[in-house]
């Protein structure tokens, strides 16, 4: 049989990317939920590298000079127009405090002058590790510091010396070397920088965001500082640390809501009773914004952790009972009407009919009640002492240092997505019959997770049906059986005579 007697190969069937109420593909599902995260970070990383902004120059070692009006620290950005000028202000006092001591009749200076020079060796030594916040004005500390680094004993990394500051440090060092702090006058070092762009104070680099997001994840001790107000260094503690206090403050929350609010929703959607008794208040409680409760909470629970969980509970609660009891009423009934048929009490409608009949959507609800709950963390974290990723949020907020507090902002959003993915996955392998499409991947896990429990309750039930198995009583012989009557006759049938017409 010929080739040409083949029948043509089918081609297969391309589903449009844009059809009503079509699923997509789950290779096309994953790319498209690929790009949704993709196309921001590019947006992102486009504002912030682009060519759209001025280079500047940031200072990493700063100076005072008499001829200079201004006072820069460390993290002042620059434009090139007035950090030249400053640099040539130092170079120009360096230069006359030179010539003194070449003449031979060096320029004199006070201790509080030359302990304002060796402070400028402070950012370069936080930079390395080898001081602390609380060390800025350890002069003696700085000192010795600035004599290791002249001898070489100390090598910065992050922070290098310029060529002309290197000979500036050895110069003053044969200075500083004497037990009492010199009279003569010291160099200045000569301000240094690293290349900086004036974006706006908010919009950070998204590798400045990582990796001080990577330093509080560590939780540096040269990272901590006191929090205004406080005593306690709130700074110090690692983002982790936060992220667990923000994630026991919403659990608890949402699981007390969700507690309460699923029975009291089922018999407000189940009864006319119920629905009358608690649905008005509620309704009018929730209109009522939940942080306006704050003071109150306080007052009853204090100013740790307890308020904090309260207001999310208040923040959630009322908006969980009155989806809950409309996830109820909406139940087929046709479904109810059926039970009732068969025979079903009260009891059996509720246990058998309605609450297996709503888990699917139950579970959907509470979904997204979760992250109504996320919603409410920010603002309670805030009631008496602050704690958690809010804590960040707000104190670095204040501070305008925003590479601290987007990781914050991520942590809350990754979470929330993840959570809500999983419960998703999780879902559809605890109600395959209310989704379209297979999900073996849930189902084998809800199989895995669910297989010592069954065995448990098999067994359970194995040995409650064996325990209430009937015994029969013993045989008992048959009495014999009498002798059956005899039947009486019939009797005798007299036949009509026919009469013939």
């Amino acid at each position: 049989m010929g080739s040409d007697h083949l029948p043509p190969e089918p081609q297969k069937h391309r589903e449009p990317w844009f059809a009503v109420r079509k699923d997509l593909d789950g290779t096309r599902s994953s790319a498209l939920m690929t790009l949704s995260f993709v196309l921001p970070l590019l947006v992102w990383i486009v504002a912030s590298y682009g060519p759209f902004w001025k280079a500047l120059h940031e200072v990493q070692i700063s100076a005072e000079s008499p001829s200079v009006a201004s006072v820069y620290v460390p993290g002042d950005r620059l434009a090139p127009e007035y950090f030249t000028p400053f640099q040539e202000a130092i170079r120009k006092d360096n230069a006359a405090v030179q010539t003194a001591r070449d003449s031979g009749a060096p320029l004199e200076a006070t201790a509080r002058q030359n302990k304002k020079v060796v402070r400028q060796i402070f950012p370069l030594a936080l930079a390395e590790g080898w001081v602390g916040k609380e060390d800025e004005a350890n002069d003696d500390k700085l000192r010795t510091v600035w004599l290791k680094i002249a001898s070489g004993e100390s090598v910065p990394q992050k922070v290098v010396p310029s060529a002309e500051n290197e000979k500036i440090i050895k110069a003053n060092a044969t200075l500083l070397a004497g037990a009492e702090w010199p009279t003569q006058a010291l160099l200045k070092l000569v301000p240094q920088s690293r290349v900086s762009y004036d974006y706006p104070v908010y919009l950070v680099p998204p590798h400045k965001v990582f990796a001080t997001a990577w330093a509080d994840i560590k939780g540096k001790p040269e990272d901590a500082g006191a929090e205004e107000g406080t005593e306690n260094k709130s700074d110090a503690k690692p983002l982790l640390v936060r992220y667990q206090e923000s994630l026991r403050t919403i659990s608890l929350g949402f699981l007390l809501a969700a507690v309460l609010a699923i029975p009291l929703g089922i018999l407000a959607g189940t009864y006319s009773v119920f629905s009358r008794l608690l649905e008005p208040f509620t309704d009018f409680f929730r209109y009522m914004p939940a942080p306006t409760f704050g003071v109150v909470l306080m007052a009853i629970f204090g100013l740790e952790a307890a308020p904090k969980i309260m207001l999310v509970f208040i923040g959630t609660f009322p908006t969980a009972l009155l989806v809950i009891a409309n996830t109820t009423r909406q139940l087929d009934v046709s479904l109810l009407e059926a039970a009732q048929t068969l025979g079903a009490n009260q009891k059996q409608l509720v246990t058998r009919v309605i609450i297996p009949g709503i888990m699917p959507t139950l579970y959907n609800d509470l979904r997204i009640l979760i992250g109504c709950a996320w919603t409410w963390l920010v603002i309670a974290e805030l009631l008496g002492f602050k704690s958690g990723l809010t804590e960040i949020i707000d104190t670095r907020g204040r501070r305008f240092q925003f590479e601290h507090v987007y990781p914050a902002i991520l942590m809350i959003g990754l979470t929330g997505f993840f959570t809500d993915q999983f419960l998703g996955w999780l879902g559809r392998g605890l109600f395959p019959w209310a989704v379209r499409g297979h999900t073996p991947s849930a189902r084998w896990f809800i199989r895995a997770l669910t297989f010592l429990p069954g065995l448990a309750v098999a067994g359970i039930r194995k040995a409650s049906a064996y325990a209430e198995k009937p015994t029969f009583p013993a045989v008992v012989p048959a009495e014999p059986a009498s002798a059956a009557p005899e039947p009486s006759p019939l009797p005798a049938v007299t036949p009509t005579p026919r009469t013939t017409l």
